[in-house]
């Protein structure tokens, strides 16, 4: 019989929170913990050790499945909305775009893993957090702060970490929803099947999701700002021990979208006045084995990523349309002689290999490992029968002959850790970390300094001071091109060189013995000061070939620092509430040209104060009830079009609010759990007042909550 000592946390995990669950359905036994079942579950992203999050140096947040369900969220996008100190946002009214901010800082300064592993290469970022279905997610780990010494490049802001849920039952799953928003339909059905061997030597996890999604024209000006998509993501998780005392794990999944934006869809993309269109197709995958010998446990891993995209960005502009007032047939012809040369093909594709050694030696447990990253990008102009045009307008083979960016960058990263347990109240973790990116001629050191000590029952204290860095190479929003007048993409400056980062951040979490241990308290005090801070002006400059684009920078220093505040209390053992509060105080020490002739020195679209709160009613016997708050205040925007600036947005309450119902049914001597939820997001309906309307808005003038009200069905059943 082989080992089953990861086979065991498993079964740990989820007998605990099959406790909780028990706990909170049952009339007759006490008020559970609010904090029983975070606080005991296992979390590894921190520090790269599993730890019982109570006991976690580093403070590790989790997402658990359980909101996936109440909130009715189908992607990690919509998930990450929860969380205190991040936010996902919209940027572009024409093709969708979302990405993650976390504490300030845009989605370029957080790491996404998959199950530890950066498969997020820079054109996946951009459109793939909603390519990341919820049904096959055991949960997700959230750290906040520089963990560069751990993770590398760009992870400055801190890391999100989406761990699969590996099976230690047989079950199968179905979901179906549907949600009007504002008047259109969206679609979503998700598939699951789990199985575990009876020896316990075998688990392999089967999922799909498919979506389809119709445009949404917000102001009615004939021009969407939600955009019309279909997609669907296929993948496979399996875990097999093969020896006494080790684990193989394998991944695959496979991402497909069809998205379009802008107006006139019964057209051509060139034919229409704007038009933005993109197809994906996404492989990621990855192999690791895990084992030990000697007391020397160690993981080898190698992943892959691999993304390209048929993209569109233009149109014909102010052009009047055939049909309608105003058309002029040789107008007409000259625009979509032009336009038809905005189509375009990119493809990014990341090698990943990463080794992690630890041993444990008395009171130290050290860490250890080497990671190597290869990525290969490549991005061109087409015409729309896929021919690639040189620099010039003329046509070249379809080899892609002088692409609009191509390049490879790699990066080696050393890194060793110490973790120190002098007595079991106290941990104190020293890192460093030694990387050497092609980019950048000498080599980045990151070191890194953590303590927890908890003083008592009700008290623990944790202080962290860690460094970070990102190289000068292509970015994720460098793939994502704004139409303004032109279709602008974004360059970097020819000195551009890596940003430096170090960060602070100090906290205590208080759970009152007083209270039953139902109340549980959290403060953390950040700061990240940036050096030689990466900024994309809105200015928009030409070339000499007439191609807009906009500069990125070095910009001198700046500084995220603010607060965060979190409370969670159960009140009895059918209710229970969490609220998080953030405040961010993000700005450059000396003031940017952020549009032609004005200066500002806050970072833009970054609200100083934001907010989540979620009250749940569990009832198994009658019925559930999720009420979820998530505030954004006010900010500064930039009207690029008009050259001013909005000093100060609206700020925006969006209330959803849903009810599931549980019904057990016994069929051919099996059990058959249904669950049947509805419910209202964006109750209130708060979204931007003064979109910019007709063929030359300002798509980039875009903030706000991503989605108007909508209504919400789901039906799900596992057996």
């Amino acid at each position: 019989m082989p080992n089953r000592t990861f086979r065991s946390l498993q079964a740990t995990a989820v007998s605990l929170a099959l406790a909780a669950a028990a706990s909170a359905q049952s009339h007759d036994e006490a008020a559970d913990s609010v904090v029983e079942l975070d606080a005991y579950q296992i979390v590894s992203t921190g520090t790269r050790s599993e730890r019982l999050a109570k006991d976690a140096p580093i403070r590790t947040e989790l997402i658990a499945p359980d909101l996936f369900l109440s909130a009715g969220t189908r992607d990690i996008a919509a998930a990450l909305e929860y969380m205190p100190g991040i936010r996902s946002e919209a940027n572009c009214q024409n093709c969708g775009t979302a990405e993650i901010k976390m504490l300030g800082l845009g989605a370029g300064y957080n790491q996404l893993l998959f199950d530890s592993q950066p498969l997020f290469s820079g054109l996946a970022s951009v459109y793939g957090i909603e390519h990341i279905p919820t049904a096959f997610i055991s949960r997700i780990e959230v750290v906040k702060g520089g963990a560069s010494s751990l993770y590398g490049p760009g992870a400055v802001a801190g890391v999100i970490n989406i761990l699969p849920n590996e099976p230690v039952v047989d079950k199968q799953r179905y979901d179906f929803a549907y949600e009007n928003v504002d008047g259109q339909d969206f679609l979503s059905t998700s598939l699951l099947r789990d199985w575990s061997s009876p020896e316990g030597d075998t688990a392999i996890s089967l999922y799909a999701q498919f979506n389809d999604n119709e445009a949404v024209d917000l102001n009615d000006d004939g021009f969407t700002e939600i955009t019309e998509k279909d997609f669907y993501t296929v993948g496979a998780n399996g875990w097999f021990y093969p020896t006494e005392n080790g684990r193989l794990s394998l991944n695959y999944s496979y991402s497909w979208e069809e998205r379009r934006g802008g107006n006139a869809f019964n057209l051509l993309p060139h034919e229409a006045q704007i038009t933005e269109q993109l197809e994906h197709d996404w492989h990621r995958g990855g192999l690791t084995w895990e084992s030990s010998a000697n007391d020397l446990n160690y993981r080898l891993s190698g992943s892959v990523s691999y993304v390209t995209r048929d993209s569109y960005y233009g149109g014909v502009g102010d052009v009047a349309l055939p049909g309608s007032e105003g058309f002029d047939a040789s107008d007409y012809q000259a625009a979509t002689d032009e336009s038809r040369l905005l189509y375009g093909y990119s493809d990014t594709l990341r090698y990943y290999l990463d080794s992690l050694f630890s041993k444990s030696i008395g009171e130290h447990h050290l860490s250890w490992g080497v990671q190597y990253q290869i990525d290969d990008v490549f991005d061109e102009k087409r015409d729309e029968q896929d021919g690639a045009l040189l620099s010039d307008g003329s046509l070249a083979d379809f080899s892609g002959q002088d692409p609009i960016a191509a390049g490879e960058f790699t990066n080696l990263g050393l890194f060793v850790q110490d973790e120190w347990m002098p007595n079991p109240n106290t941990t104190l973790i020293t890192g460093l970390r030694t990387d050497k990116h092609s980019e950048i001629e000498d080599w980045i050191i990151s070191p890194r300094i953590a303590l927890r000590h908890t003083t008592n029952e009700a008290w623990t204290w944790r202080a962290s001071v860690a460094t970070g860095f990102r190289a000068p190479e292509i970015f994720d929003e460098d793939f994502h091109i704004e139409i303004l007048e032109d279709p602008t993409r974004t360059r970097n400056a020819n000195d551009l060189s890596e940003e430096k980062s170090i960060s602070y951040s100090a906290g205590f979490v208080w759970t009152p013995a007083a209270g039953e241990n139902r109340l549980q308290v959290e403060g953390e005090l950040y700061r990240t000061d940036l050096r030689d801070t990466f900024n994309v002006s809105d200015i928009v400059y030409t070339d000499t070939d007439g191609t807009a684009f906009k500069l990125r920078s070095n910009s001198g220093s700046s500084t995220v620092q603010g607060i965060e505040f979190n409370t969670a209390y159960r009140i009895n053992n059918r209710w229970q509430s969490t609220i998080g509060l953030t405040h961010v105080d993000a700005r450059f020490d000396e003031a940017q040209e952020v549009l032609p002739g004005i200066y500002e020195n806050r970072y833009l679209e970054t609200p100083e104060w934001s907010g989540v709160a979620q009250l749940k009613y569990e009832n198994e016997d009658f019925i559930d009830l999720f009420f979820g708050l998530v505030y954004t205040g006010p900010m500064i925007a930039a009207r690029e079009v008009e050259g001013t600036l909005n000093e100060s947005t609206d700020d925006f309450f969006v209330f959803d609010i849903t009810a599931t119902k549980h019904i057990h049914l016994d069929v051919f001597g099996k059990t058959r759990h249904i669950d049947l939820m509805a419910g209202i997001k964006n109750v209130f309906d708060e979204r931007q007042d003064d979109l910019t309307s007709g063929p030359d808005r300002d798509t980039t003038y875009f903030y706000g909550p991503r989605f108007p009200r909508s209504f919400v069905i789901r039906a799900g059943m596992d057996w």
